[in-house]
């Protein structure tokens, strides 16, 4: 294993800090981050977390597994004690592991009886851990998701005219097309496709696309189109959209702006699709980070929620608080929240690296997304950020603006919902 001291030399004479003296002291990695590792390395050691000696036996599973999420074949899902099992894979703190053993058994725990014992898991890091199985659930639940299993192949049986009757109404078409421009900027993104909608036939409507804006002015090819029936096709179109926001291309074509381009693999558009003819798609948001549908179980009983505010366009950066502190910024008591730069995740999270000069500068987002907690039914506040102060050596402060949403849990004491 490398030596630490080299490695904090290796990471001071990488050319993207070559910064002016104030920006230097940011990334003053001495003493505070060395007793972070310590104690991180100090927990790994009580979990008993090892090099995996027969890892070559499992890295193309993980490989294929994160092609099947990619591909839609799997999605994430919100951890429940029964859908983690002996050869299920989940995602724990942005890292994949796979439970290769698992001997679970009802034992007494404090004053109750519940399901525990060790079990062997694999991370996609080349580690292996005897974890307890209550141990696995608390990381899950805190920060990650529960992979599912394949599903069976036939999800777009329902969008070819299977089974289609008289009484069935067509609508139109959506589809999902890619471009054949040579141009840089759209050449050589992968997985950028348009997804659009037309009430006549798909080759019609893209006859003259070389010429027109909307469709990057250049020749496009047909990638899927599905004939929808009993439903409003140009709505779900909309929805489609406003689904996959986060993945939006953004290219201006003679000085227009097309919207309907999206960087998202496509078997995911696929799976989406279906989701909203079904209906089931109110479960689900996109995660462009992992490529997947995130599974997610909403409350309209006990939540209120405020009209959906359009981040499009706008630099979001996602944080977790005390639900103390995200009550007391919900009722204007609270207009500042302090960070730390100190850790790697903090760093990419908050700074970022022109790519033309290799500095490092701070982040000033639009928008903050403070989410109370870790666990899936956490209360969410979308708030302004007025202005970004950096405090040398390693400190952020975020000076915030007004609440322009929320997603929060009934409370009596939460009035301004």
């Amino acid at each position: 294993m490398m030596n630490k001291d080299k490695e904090l030399d290796d990471i001071l004479n990488d050319p993207l800090f070559n910064l002016n003296d104030t920006e230097q002291k940011l990334f003053d990695l001495s003493d505070p981050i060395k007793k972070d590792r310590t104690k991180k390395r100090k927990a790994e050691e009580v979990a008993q977390k090892k090099t995996c000696e027969d890892f070559a036996d499992y890295a193309h599973l993980f490989a294929q597994v994160h092609k099947d999420l990619r591909e839609g074949r799997r999605s994430l899902v919100s951890y429940k004690e029964d859908n983690v099992q002996e050869k299920t894979f989940f995602i724990a703190d942005g890292l994949m592991g796979y439970i290769d053993e698992l001997d679970v058994a009802k034992r007494q725990i404090k004053d109750r009886i519940r399901k525990d014992g060790r079990s062997r898991v694999i991370y996609e890091d080349g580690t292996e851990s005897n974890i307890l199985f209550r141990t696995i659930g608390k990381n899950i639940t805190r920060n990650g998701y529960v992979v599912t299993e394949l599903n069976d192949g036939h999800e777009l049986d329902k969008l070819s005219g299977k089974d289609i009757t008289d009484e069935d109404l067509p609508q139109g078409w959506i589809y999902v097309l890619r471009s054949k421009s040579e141009d840089e900027r759209i050449a050589s993104e992968k997985d950028l496709y348009k997804i659009g909608f037309t009430a006549n036939p798909v080759e019609e409507r893209i006859r003259n696309a070389k010429n027109e804006p909307t469709y990057l002015m250049a020749d496009v090819e047909i990638v899927a189109t599905y004939k929808v029936y009993n439903a409003n096709v140009r709505k779900l179109e909309g929805m489609l959209h406003d689904f996959f926001h986060t993945a939006r291309f953004y290219v201006s074509i003679d000085n227009v702006d097309p919207e309907e381009w999206f960087v998202v693999p496509l078997p995911i558009i696929r799976e989406a699709i279906v989701k909203f003819i079904d209906g089931s798609i109110v479960d689900y948001t996109y995660n462009r980070e992992q490529q997947a549908l995130e599974r997610s179980i909403y409350d309209s009983v006990n939540r209120v929620r405020s009209e959906k505010f359009y981040t499009t366009g706008l630099d979001v950066l996602s944080l977790i608080i005390k639900q103390q502190y995200f009550d007391e910024i919900l009722k204007g008591e609270k207009d500042v929240e302090f960070r730390d730069i100190k850790s790697k995740t903090n760093e990419a999270k908050m700074t970022f690296v022109d790519k033309e000069t290799g500095k490092r500068y701070i982040r000033r987002p639009d928008i903050l997304r403070l989410y109370a907690g870790y666990h899936k039914d956490r209360d969410v506040l979308l708030v302004r950020v007025r202005d970004v102060v950096y405090i040398p050596p390693y400190n952020i402060e975020y000076h915030l603006g007004s609440i322009v949403g929320y997603d929060i849990k009934k409370r009596k004491d939460n009035s301004s919902a």
